[in-house]
């Protein structure tokens, strides 16, 4: 009955007029990683610290999330040696584990390596492996071979555990948003009688009409497994490198979340002094999948492992022994290796690893050696002289402590210790301007309570516009993406991550950072004339400090993952970073630019790219540009885009952006009842203001990697009411012309779509069948709120896509008839009830039977069409074109009788009503549904 949409209608990118996916491709260079391939279609880029980079079968991603250079990424292979009471070091009883690839990892890659095949070697304390990563040669399907040999003195019991982040979609739609694409994924547990857990994932969003497919397990015998990162990382990712799920035991259920995820664990293995085992894993795919995962899919596993390339290759014994490992062979998991300001090596608190000769730290990278600054709580002292009484909603945990409290007119404080208990983390968009009419050179960053300071920087448009990138992934499964912020203590640098407490306000958030040698706090703010974001440091208490502020520019079309050439220059104090040449934000802006300006008294140390960020002082060609300061008490900087230089249209200005923000006085007796409920909403009214405006004016969310156009539903919803609420009733009149422009010739609108004229071509192909209606709801309110006839004769063309003058003119009202006489015909055959069209408010139910469009009937669709049609009649009598309201109020009670009769025969409601040709109704969504 219901379908859901495909993955073959979405897209990215615009050239020809049509939206479609624009997957980013780059060839490795060579020196920096390798290229696997096969001929089936399977390929894999891997960075030069064997993670991998893009992982495909065809066009479509095998990876949910890419890994890179400066902390490789969630797939991953690790090792464990399992708790024994004999051993002193195990005495707590834990699993001691280490990772085999990326830059944590002890491996060197590039041994042995051909089309299809690679090979790295590593030594963890007295465990020798090697990892080889092989192609089928002909097949979808690809196996991981570890060996394993005990160079102690004791017996050991060790066991080896897969991780492989799944999207199994295009790699365009997979970079619009992760959480979207795992939503769609089935993750179905099968029992193999010899092979222990496999697991199928299977594509329910369909790519180019097919369901791709993999099936992912253990060489020898799978004991447990997990289908999310959420069961691997837990929320304690969010504040170091220990991932519970392989510290501990694997949950061994199946979880449908938002990071997809399969991980297998096999089964334990005993290794006597010199013994050697060797065990892997293997993926198998296919192209199409058309049914649900079942068990009878246990006969693909049967077919790959008859492939040749599931025997463990012919390797050698790992070519690694003491001698030969630089005199060193301890390595825990996240060694920290560190790079000084001299360019000097500094081992932290753990220690480095060495392997075949070569040292393992050639790989590492600050962000994988740097720990994040352990912060402490903050007592009831400190958070009183911080965030001054009286506070308001307060929260605190079973043991009485502080999670978080509102103060002072518009600021909410959250404690570190509920930013580890819940599962959404706390962020906020910050917006520059005081526009209440859209404005293009406006400013719109992301933060994040999690040390992320800025992220997703854009100018104009909020998705393509972009300077720094977005955060993918709320569990801490990267920590290098946005503007990122380490400080030196001491002779080590430490990543400032999640706070000791976090303060949001509409326009900027605060960071508290107490640690054992003293008080740091950080502010990001919003500004206006000129429009600029900024970043100021303070060490409240201790002794000056130097900081290395980083960031990952997203100019190359791949939100920064793609290397790229920073093109980077100084001007005065000021640094300049231009748009690359070629791309695509270069033929928007050929002349365009980011300027990072230091603030008073900021004095730079020294500026680089990314080769500040790896340990061995080399680029990997990655697009980051570091800026160390020195020693300061007081430094910061801000950012300013200089890609739309002036205003393309003059917007609507307040005096102050703080006038945006609406200030609510509830008088409420304090004995009232009512009283805490009251003030509550009085906490709460100006975050939803401040939302209504992002939605509005700047449309992205905190999850939401890509934005910058308007539902038809959406801003014809939130934004008028609260613009209505707010009595600014000229911003809803800008409004409503640029959702008239936006309008088809033959009535309609697009689903959605953008509202600044250099993005007019990227919209949406067609729209749900409530869509028609709700700019006929706007004019309605907008003509009662203002008496605004004229408006009704103003010309406003229809969009046309070869250009801004080419669409047909008519006035306001002759849009509007155009809308009416669509939504006429539009109707159940024999009755006046609106056609479902391809859905309604929720966007994702859609019919799978084409003819079900003019057969189906949404009773929430129907309220908003008599809605539409009495509101509009109202609107013309009050402003004096009293003759057209008859006309609507007759069709109105006509869709109403037929509401009453069909959608409500028996006093309940149905949610949907199906019309038969013999003439049957068939109800959904209803008791006796």
């Amino acid at each position: 009955m219901i379908r859901e949409s495909s993955y073959g209608g979405r897209g990215l990118h615009v050239g020809d007029g049509r939206v479609r996916i624009c997957a980013v491709t780059q060839s490795p260079d060579p020196a920096r990683g390798w290229r696997l391939s096969n001929a089936a279609g399977v390929s894999a880029e891997i960075n030069s610290n064997g993670s991998l980079r893009r992982f495909d079968c065809g066009a479509v991603s095998l990876l949910l999330f890419p890994g890179s250079e400066l902390e490789g990424g969630p797939a991953n292979l690790y090792l464990r040696r399992r708790p024994d009471a004999q051993r002193p070091a195990d005495a707590g009883g834990a699993a001691q584990w280490t990772a085999l690839l990326g830059p944590r990892s002890a491996t060197v890659f590039g041994a042995e390596a051909t089309d299809r095949q690679l090979v790295g070697y590593g030594i963890w304390e007295d465990l020798s492996y090697s990892v080889t990563l092989v192609l089928a040669e002909r097949a979808l399907a690809w196996f991981w071979h570890v060996q394993c040999e005990n160079r102690g003195s004791r017996p050991q019991e060790i066991d080896l555990t897969y991780a492989q982040d799944v999207a199994l979609a295009p790699y365009g739609a997979v970079r619009m948003n992760e959480y979207f694409v795992s939503q769609y994924i089935d993750h179905a547990p099968l029992r193999h009688a010899m092979r222990g857990w496999v697991v199928g994932s299977r594509q329910n969003q369909p790519v180019e009409g097919r369901h791709p497919w993999c099936l992912i397990g253990s060489l020898r015998s799978a004991v447990s497994f997990a289908t999310d990162a959420l069961q691997l990382y837990g929320l304690a990712g969010r504040v170091g490198d220990e991932l519970p799920g392989i510290a501990g035991e694997l949950p061994g259920r199946r979880l449908q979340h938002e990071h997809s995820m399969v991980v297998i664990r096999d089964e334990p293995i005993r290794l006597a002094p010199g013994g050697c085992a060797k065990t892997g894993f293997f993926g198998f795919a296919l192209n199409d999948h058309p049914a649900a995962t079942s068990a009878a899919d246990l006969e693909r596993l049967a077919e790959a492992l008859a492939l040749p390339q599931a025997r463990a290759p012919a390797t050698s014994r790992p070519p690694i022994t003491p001698s030969t490992a630089g005199g060193s062979v301890q390595s825990t998991a996240g060694g920290s290796v560190q790079s000084a300001p001299d360019g000097t090596v500094q081992s932290g608190d753990r220690s480095a690893s060495r392997s075949a000769g070569r040292s393992a730290d050639c790989s590492a990278t600050l962000f994988s050696s740097a720990p994040p600054l352990a912060t402490l709580e903050l007592d009831g002292q400190a958070l009183q002289r911080l965030f001054p009484r009286p506070w308001r909603q307060e929260e605190r945990d079973e043991r009485g402590c502080w999670l978080s409290f509102f103060y002072g007119t518009d600021r909410h404080v959250v404690l570190r210790a509920k930013e580890l208990r819940v599962l959404r983390p706390h962020g906020q968009l910050l917006r520059t301007g005081r526009h209440t009419t859209p404005a293009e050179a406006a400013l719109t960053s992301t933060v994040w309570m999690s040390g992320v300071f800025h992220s997703m920087v854009t100018q104009g448009h909020v998705n393509i516009n972009r300077f720094l990138s977005a955060v993918h992934g709320y569990l801490g499964l990267f920590r290098a993406q946005g503007q990122r912020v380490f400080v030196q203590l001491g002779e080590l640098w430490y990543l400032l991550d999640v706070p000791s407490a976090f303060e949001m306000s509409p326009a900027a958030c605060r960071w508290i950072y107490r640690h054992e040698g003293g008080v740091i706090e950080l502010r990001s703010a919003a500004h206006s004339d000129p429009h600029a974001l900024s970043l100021s440091i303070t060490v409240a208490s201790g002794a000056p400090a130097r900081f290395l502020l980083c960031h990952q520019i997203a100019f190359g079309g791949d939100d920064g993952e793609a290397a790229t050439a920073l093109a980077w220059r100084r001007d005065g104090t000021d640094l300049v970073v231009s748009v690359p040449p070629g791309g695509e934000l270069a033929r928007r802006f050929p002349q365009g630019q980011f300027r990072i300006t230091p603030l008073p008294a900021t004095r730079l140390e020294a500026v680089s790219g990314d080769e500040r960020l790896f340990v061995d002082g080399r680029s990997r060609g990655q697009p980051y540009l570091c800026v160390q300061t020195a020693p300061a008490l007081q430094l910061g900087v801000s950012l300013r885009g200089e890609l739309i230089v002036e205003e393309t249209e003059s917007p609507l200005l307040l005096r102050d952006a703080a006038d945006l923000i609406p200030k609510l006085t509830l008088e409420v007796p304090s004995a009232s009842v009512l009283g805490a409920q009251a003030a509550r909403l009085g906490d709460i009214v100006p975050w939803y203001a401040q939302n209504a405006l992002v939605h509005y004016l700047s449309p992205r969310g905190l999850e939401q990697y890509s934005g910058g156009g308007w539902g038809t539903r959406d801003v014809c919803q939130g934004p008028v009411e609260l613009l209505l609420a707010l009595e600014r009733i000229e911003p809803i009149r800008d409004l409503l012309l640029r959702v008239l422009a936006a309008q088809n010739a033959d009535g309609d609108w697009p689903q959605w779509f953008t509202f600044f004229e250099r993005e007019r071509q990227i919209r949406a192909g067609d729209a749900n069948g409530d869509i028609v209606l709700w700019p006929l709801v706007v004019l309605a309110q907008y003509l009662i709120a203002s008496g605004d006839a004229a408006l009704l004769d103003q010309q406003v063309r229809f969009f046309d896509g070869r250009g801004p003058d080419a669409g047909e003119r008519a006035s306001v009202w002759e849009h509007a008839q155009r809308a009416l006489a669509l939504s006429a015909r539009r109707v159940i055959p024999g009755t006046a009830l609106a056609a479902y069209g391809h859905g309604d408010w929720n966007d994702s139910l859609q019919p799978a039977d084409p003819a079900l469009r003019e057969r189906m009937c949404s009773a929430w669709t129907v309220t908003l069409q008599v809605q539409a049609l009495r509101s509009l009649a109202r609107a013309l009598r009050l402003v004096g074109r009293a003759d057209a309201a008859p006309g609507l109020e007759r069709q109105a009670d006509r869709v109403q009788q037929d509401f009453q009769r069909l959608l409500l025969p028996d006093g309940v409601l149905a949610g949907y009503a199906v019309f038969e040709d013999d003439g049957r109704i068939r109800y959904l969504l209803h008791p006796r549904d």
